[in-house]
């Protein structure tokens, strides 16, 4: 095990900065560095890096931790793993002891994980040498490489390899090595057969490394050469604890630093595809290896740049097929663009033929806004006809509305006003009624974000105050007494809907006397309320108060237009008027949440830092609030 004296001096020694910003692009602020968090979706970054004090945190989903941690939590590495990495970086000899005692406390699956890496290193090694040593790898599958255009340089930069045509070239190799059956399966280098033997899984391929963000070979793609059986053309790693697929993009590590300098990311498809572009010098490529994108792969581009160029080969059911995943791009608000290759080039060839300044000036001058292109895709299709071009229109202002920013849908409306030859004003129209429906959506998220933030808070500062506002408190029964039948999102009902979030939080406390009275016909029971049993009461007020409710015209009352809440329009938009009157609970939580902080900072034992970066992250919470609602956020202490 490594010592603690080593690990001490390591976390002094290791800029913690320089480590997280290999996986993140940090923002300076003050002393510190800001970035979204790299272990879960938001909008407003709450993820912060201390040099002064050596460590990340993350205030949405709690991570934190120091250097070591850090690489344990992004590339799920074990203590030992992360340490070695950090100490190899930064040339420090880590100590360890050796005695039996030490090395029994090693947990079983960090054991297991080292040894499936090596393994996984082990072939690295043989596929390499299998192609540069041999005579079979010299005879067929250096050529291939070779027809490719790769240089020797860019085989031996990519650590290119081959796997002999025999069964069980590798597998008898790595088993005379000492590596055991169990972890060459676990790292899915070998396959089993009925009787009980192996063989090997990259038979007879060409092999291409699958790197880590930081360089560790986690997984191959290998490539059939020639025609012999019915194999498929082309085999990756499957699943194992080292290579996640939907997580993994191609060609990552070679290219993070060029993505960060240019700001800009090229993703494409194939193998080759990147190895070539990089060859000539456009080192901001990746590859999804011929699947469609997933939110694990657009998480790891998003560490590194808001900027994509898909760049398309002309296959047009492929292009179809790959628009959802570009759609998940606009989700995670990045600025999308497409460049279509001529017919028959693929990135590959292209850039072959054009060189890799040629080929950078192509995608430059050729990239189109997701956007447009969609449209013009879509409406290729529709062949005049009106029913199935109003359709197109739809769906493309899907897309559009995903895309957070006002002024970029603004702009693109513009554009597509054109495109779809159709006036700007009914797009905006049409535009309009999707974002309404997604806010809606969004404001329950934000809901259940806060208070699952709220929640982390310790109980000896939850402070909770009587609550004044005796229209807020109503206002809830109101709408569950008029509007409980009606549908609201996932729920079956309204009424459902806010007594869910209701009961949820803690906090949502009744002080008003009448409203505690109504409390168990509306939380304690599971019947949508009836009107005909509050206007039958046996208790006067409780039918003066529904008789009230149910004639009254529902004028905006000066309580709630103090806080914004307009239920002027309450019979058509009840599921927004019941989404403010919560989030408007939820901004006053915050406030008393900050001012508590505020006042621990009095505290002189208090650990000011991390009080400081925590009311950071509420009053980002709180601007969240506020945007939603439409208001101005008042009285905002800013450190």
């Amino acid at each position: 095990m490594i010592t603690e004296q080593s690990i001490q001096h390591l976390l002094t020694v290791v800029p913690i900065d320089e480590v997280v910003g290999d996986y993140v692009s940090l923002r300076k602020s003050g002393s510190r560095y800001k970035a979204p968090c790299p272990f879960h979706n938001e909008k407003t970054p709450s993820f912060v890096v201390s040099p002064t004090l050596g460590i990340y945190k993350c205030f949405g989903c709690q991570k934190g931790g120091n250097a070591i941690q850090f690489l344990m939590d992004i590339d799920n590495l074990s203590f030992a793993e992360s340490a070695r990495i950090l100490a190899n970086r930064y040339g420090i000899t880590l100590e360890e002891t050796r005695s039996i005692e030490d090395q029994d406390n090693f947990k079983e699956k960090q054991l297991h994980r080292e040894s499936i890496q090596a393994a996984v290193d082990f072939a690295a090694d043989y596929f390499q040498q299998q192609l540069h040593d041999t005579e079979e790898g010299a005879s067929i599958a250096l050529p291939y490489f070779r027809e490719r255009g790769f240089t020797l340089e860019t085989i031996k930069k990519w650590q290119l390899g081959y796997n002999p045509e025999g069964w069980e070239s590798f597998t008898t190799a790595a088993l005379d090595k000492g590596y055991k059956s169990d972890f060459l399966l676990g790292a899915g280098l070998i396959k089993e057969r009925d009787n009980g033997s192996y063989y090997d899984l990259f038979r007879n391929r060409v092999i291409f490394p699958i790197h880590s963000v930081i360089g560790k070979v986690i997984g191959f793609g290998g490539r059939k050469m020639g025609n012999a059986d019915n194999a498929p053309k082309y085999v990756n790693s499957p699943e194992t604890e080292l290579y996640k697929k939907s997580e993994v993009l191609f060609g990552v590590f070679q290219a993070k630093n060029a993505i960060k300098k240019l700001d800009k990311v090229l993703l494409c498809e194939g193998y080759t595809d990147v190895i070539t572009m990089h060859q000539n010098g456009v080192e901001n490529a990746v590859a999804s290896s011929g699947t469609a994108l997933t939110p694990g792969q657009i998480k790891l581009v998003k560490r590194f740049t808001q900027n994509v160029t898909v760049i398309y080969d002309g296959d047009a059911a492929g292009i179809k097929a790959s628009l959802r995943g570009i759609d998940l791009l606009l989700e995670e608000d990045l600025n999308v663009r497409v460049v279509l290759l001529p017919d028959g080039e693929d990135p590959d060839s292209y850039c072959q033929q054009l060189g890799g300044e040629g080929f950078s000036r192509f995608v430059d001058q050729s990239e189109k806004t997701f956007i447009v292109f969609k449209a013009e895709l879509l409406l290729q299709e529709t062949d005049g006809d009106p029913l199935r071009k109003s359709d197109a229109v739809k769906e493309i202002l899907k897309s559009v509305a995903l895309i957070k920013d006002g002024l970029k849908r603004s702009t693109l409306l513009q554009q597509l006003a054109g495109v779809c030859q159709m006036e700007e004003v009914i797009l905006t129209s049409e535009l309009a009624k999707l974002l309404r429906q997604e806010k809606i959506k969004e404001s329950q998220q934000l809901l259940n974000n806060v208070s699952q933030s709220t929640k982390e808070v310790p109980a000896e500062i939850h402070i909770q105050e009587p609550l004044t506002d005796k229209e807020q408190e109503m206002g809830f029964f109101r709408l569950m007494l008029l509007h409980g039948n009606k549908p609201a999102l996932e729920s079956n009902s309204l009424f459902h809907f806010l007594k869910q979030k209701i009961q949820e939080d803690d906090f949502l406390e009744f002080h008003e006397p009448f409203a505690q009275l109504l409390i168990p016909y509306f939380l304690n029971t599971e019947d949508i309320p009836d009107a005909g049993f509050f206007l039958n009461h046996e208790n006067e007020e409780i039918a003066r108060w529904a008789a009230g409710e149910l004639t009254a015209s529902h004028e905006l009352s000066e309580a709630f237009a103090a806080n914004l809440i307009d239920v002027s329009t309450e019979e058509t938009q009840y599921l927004e008027v019941a989404i403010n009157l919560l989030l408007h609970f939820k901004r006053k939580k915050i406030d008393k949440l900050i001012n508590s902080k505020l006042l621990e900072l009095k505290n002189p034992d208090c650990d000011m830092e991390e009080l400081l970066l925590y009311v950071e992250f509420l009053n980002e919470q709180k601007r969240e609030i506020a945007a939603v609602l439409g208001m101005a956020v008042s009285n905002m202490w800013i450190n």
